[in-house]
């Protein structure tokens, strides 16, 4: 069978292009069709405290989309999106919620990634990636980022044939749905698509403008290994890729990177954002942001509540149909780094939230020259301040607030987390381990549930 070497029906002067073609898993269709942004065909209609406004009426979107799932009146899967930090980055908490989704309501596959691996020890859910030497990776988590970010905050590139990423979806149902979405740029080259072996498609991606274009692949029976790789021709970018099943069910899309703030958000390609959010169209889009902005001892509350405000108006107009839940960050505690000198077990050390006085002292008594009663752990004093700008944002724009911190008991419920037999955090006592990320996910899934009615 005849393989393409480019797309037929291409726009050049769209700022991101849409490239479908159905194709069987043995092998590729002579067929493409370029469509619009706008255009793009839709899939469907996502204990700590829950706030809300007007009773469950701004998660109406999702309950709408999962009533659709459970009366049989929906066809596709049912999106969801969380966008966020080393907390979403390392799939524990976003895997386990897609999981008690996926159990609760039929799961459609793993649904949109960033390609490759971004980084060491990386394990996400219902899928095995890997890489060969090759690949560079760039980063939208730089001061001024250039060229075509999105969702996924990283793209990686290639020139050489025998560099090679691969995706194994560890479901026994596997995928009949593949999506890849890379750079269109003078003098890109090709990309090579395989599935379970064989060639199913070339993505030529030179073109007179450095702009995004995704390959839509449906497939003919159900695949268990992607490959990608470039022919060789010239370098190619890839954004993401992605993989789920044509049936009802719900895919959780999740994108985190680590070290990153709210404001991530406006170092990616804002038209491209857009056109993905459009072809997901998710019922729910999750922001869990805060951390880092939380242990920033300048941070200026008037801006951040500026930034805050303009990366959720962002997503807003991204995705009109889409319910928002913010989840705002999770209790994290720190010591101060002179307590630590001469110190076997710095855990062994007692937490206490900060007081007034010593809130407003911080510097001076918390910094280099730290003694005595300061020589302990407790929260970062603009932690709360971050928890409480995102909730009086979110619920003034009609979102729902989910506060995290009340999952670990609220200040110093991690550091008693870390000191658990068995410990459910790190001793850097800021990031869970997986069953402290576990029980998270269950708590902010069964009040979704309570709100939902079941």
């Amino acid at each position: 069978m005849a393989r393409p070497s480019r797309v037929a029906g291409t726009a050049a002067r769209l700022a991101v292009l849409a490239i479908a073609v159905l194709v069987a898993a043995c092998g590729p269709s002579n067929t493409g069709r370029g469509t619009e942004p706008g255009q793009i065909g839709a899939w469907g209609a996502g204990s700590g405290t829950l706030f809300g406004q007007g009773g469950s009426g701004g998660l109406e979107p999702l309950f709408r989309s999962l009533r659709a799932l459970e009366n049989g009146s929906i066809q596709g899967p049912v999106a969801i999106v969380q966008l966020g930090d080393s907390h979403t980055a390392g799939d524990y908490f976003s895997g386990r919620l897609r999981e008690r989704f996926q159990e609760r309501f039929g799961g459609a596959g793993r649904g949109m990634m960033g390609p490759g691996v971004p980084f060491n020890f990386f394990e996400p859910t219902l899928v095995e990636v890997s890489q060969t030497d090759g690949w560079d990776l760039e980063s939208s988590f730089t001061s001024n980022p250039t060229g075509v970010f999105a969702l996924t905050g990283y793209r990686i590139t290639a020139d050489e044939p025998d560099a090679i990423a691969t995706l194994v979806t560890t479901e026994s149902a596997g995928f009949d749905f593949v999506q890849i979405e890379a750079v269109r740029r003078p003098g890109g080259g090709t990309l090579v698509v395989d599935v379970d072996g064989d060639e199913v498609y070339r993505l030529d991606t030179d073109g007179p403008t450095m702009q995004a274009a995704r390959l839509d692949l449906p497939l003919d029976r159900p695949g268990r290994r992607l490959s990608v790789h470039p022919a060789g021709d010239g370098p190619v970018t890839l954004i993401s890729w992605l993989t789920q099943r044509d049936r009802p069910g719900i895919v959780l899309d999740s994108h985190g990177i680590v070290g990153a703030s709210i404001n991530i958000i406006g170092h990616w390609d804002a038209g491209t954002v857009q056109w993905e959010l459009a072809s997901r169209n998710p019922a729910l889009v999750i922001l869990a942001f805060g951390t880092n902005e939380g242990f920033q001892d300048d941070l200026e509350a008037a801006e951040y509540r500026q930034d805050f405000t303009a990366r959720l108006a962002q997503i807003e107009a991204a995705a009109p149909n889409a319910a928002i839940l913010v989840v705002g960050p999770p209790d994290a505690d720190r010591l101060p780094q002179a307590c630590r000198q001469g110190v076997d077990e710095p855990l062994q050390l007692s937490c206490r939230p900060l007081d007034a006085q010593e809130t407003a002292n911080y510097a001076s008594l918390f910094g280099a020259s730290a003694e005595g009663d300061a020589c302990r752990w407790h929260p970062p004093p603009n932690l709360a301040v971050v928890r409480a700008i995102q909730r009086e944002v979110a619920l003034s724009r009609g979102h729902y607030f989910w506060d995290w911190s009340q999952v670990m008991g609220g200040a110093c419920g991690l550091h008693a987390w870390a000191t658990d037999n068995p410990p459910l955090a790190h001793s850097d006592v800021v990031h869970m381990r997986p069953a402290g990320y576990a029980r998270s996910a269950d708590a902010l899934f069964n009040a979704l549930m309570a709100a939902y009615g079941g």
